[in-house]
């Protein structure tokens, strides 16, 4: 099975190592990412991002049981989709392929079933990728990356976003800001999804968030 030509650190393969007599249950794989991102009080981004796995991997439940998915599977995909991210460092736009590398290792180490091995981590390596999409992807790989776009485009991300939108902005600025993430959300309504569940989820995150950031919108014109 290929890999994606990153270069796992000790600390990485030591963690590997630790975890290499799970029992391919969902809260062991848990455990493991939660190590692997290693959240300290200096990196509380990285407790973000496990939390984020947490609601990529309730999406991937919601996913699956509606459109007849490998549910375990699509659950741990998410869960290890950015197990990455203390690994990369600084180069964030490699963070996934650091995933597919990990993530890989530490599934054959417990002895994960080949033909799902090669899916879920396909599927990681996969999961940043917007409307270029290989011919070959599969339902499964994309539902990965429809379930982490599903909870980026959530009420916690949405708050995270009116706050950039508007904090310390003139109206002018806010106008300018807010129309842009209105075009960004339409432009991911637009993007091809794996499955019609994953469409109507995502859909519905972004119609929530194109309607505050209209009202939004509203105030900061009523100023000029």
């Amino acid at each position: 099975m290929e890999t994606f030509g990153t270069v796992l650190s000790e600390r990485a393969l030591e963690i590997i190592m630790g975890h290499a007599h799970d029992d391919k249950s969902i809260s062991s794989v848990r455990s493991f990412a939660y190590d692997m991102l290693g959240p300290t009080p200096d990196r509380g981004d990285l407790l973000y991002r496990y939390e984020h796995s947490l609601r990529a991997a309730e999406n991937a439940a919601v996913v699956a049981e509606a459109e007849g998915l490998p549910k375990d599977d699509l659950i741990i995909a998410c869960l290890l989709h950015d197990v990455g991210y203390r690994e990369c460092r600084d180069d964030f736009r490699r963070h996934p392929f650091f995933s597919a590398d990990i993530s890989k290792s530490y599934l054959e180490k417990i002895g994960y079933p080949p033909e799902a091995l090669r899916e879920m981590v396909k599927g990681i390596a996969l999961h940043n990728l917007t409307d270029d999409l290989p011919k070959d992807m599969t339902v499964f790989q994309i539902s990965v990356r429809d379930c982490d776009d599903i909870d980026r485009f959530d009420m916690i991300r949405t708050a995270m976003l009116l706050g950039d939108c508007v904090n310390e902005k003139t109206n002018q600025e806010i106008i300018a800001s807010c129309s842009q993430a209105i075009d960004s959300a339409n432009w991911i309504m637009s993007l091809p999804r794996g499955t019609r569940t994953a469409q109507d989820m995502i859909n519905e995150n972004c119609r929530k968030r194109i309607a505050l950031l209209q009202d939004i919108l509203a105030q900061a014109n009523k100023g000029l």
